[in-house]
């Protein structure tokens, strides 16, 4: 009886099943990992967005906050409003991927241990955008108090 060289049918096919159960799961993980990474990213730069408007608040200070609640000019109050249709800083100083966002901005005078404006934003995706599909939170808010400086 001569001995037999190569692999049968049966052991190819079994090969072949084995090598896609192992394909398959390295694609799951790949997928799975692109689309955590993505979420990360979205959610970031939602969150730098919401993060510019209280920044830039608290940097301008009280009384123009003050003032600013009577005239807003920059940004709107109290309406959603795309972070690129009226930018806060020049429209290039933003990643192209923040037209995908818009943003609901409040201010009002607070009192209590002094007077403060109490500023909340609001970051959302657009409708009908391929963010949604990416970004896991739908909406994230941000809220600061601007209070007034003391008298000496």
């Amino acid at each position: 009886m001569k001995k037999r060289r190569g692999f049968s049918f049966v052991e190819v096919l079994i090969g072949m099943v084995i090598l896609q159960i192992a394909l398959l799961s390295f694609f799951m993980i790949n997928q799975s990992s692109s689309s955590q990474s993505m979420d990360a990213y979205y959610e970031f730069l939602a969150s730098s967005l919401g993060s510019e408007v209280i920044e830039f608040t608290q940097g301008m200070g009280y009384e123009w906050a003050e003032k600013y609640i009577s005239k807003p000019d920059i940004f709107a109050l109290g309406k959603w409003q795309g972070v690129l249709e009226k930018p806060i800083f020049a429209a290039t100083s933003y990643f192209r991927e923040c037209d995908s966002f818009e943003r609901l901005i409040n201010m009002q005078k607070v009192s209590s241990a002094g007077n403060g404006i109490l500023v909340t934003v609001q970051v959302r995706v657009k409708s009908n955008n391929k963010v949604k599909s990416w970004i896991s939170r739908g909406n994230l808010a941000f809220s600061t108090i601007v209070m007034e400086k003391p008298a000496r």
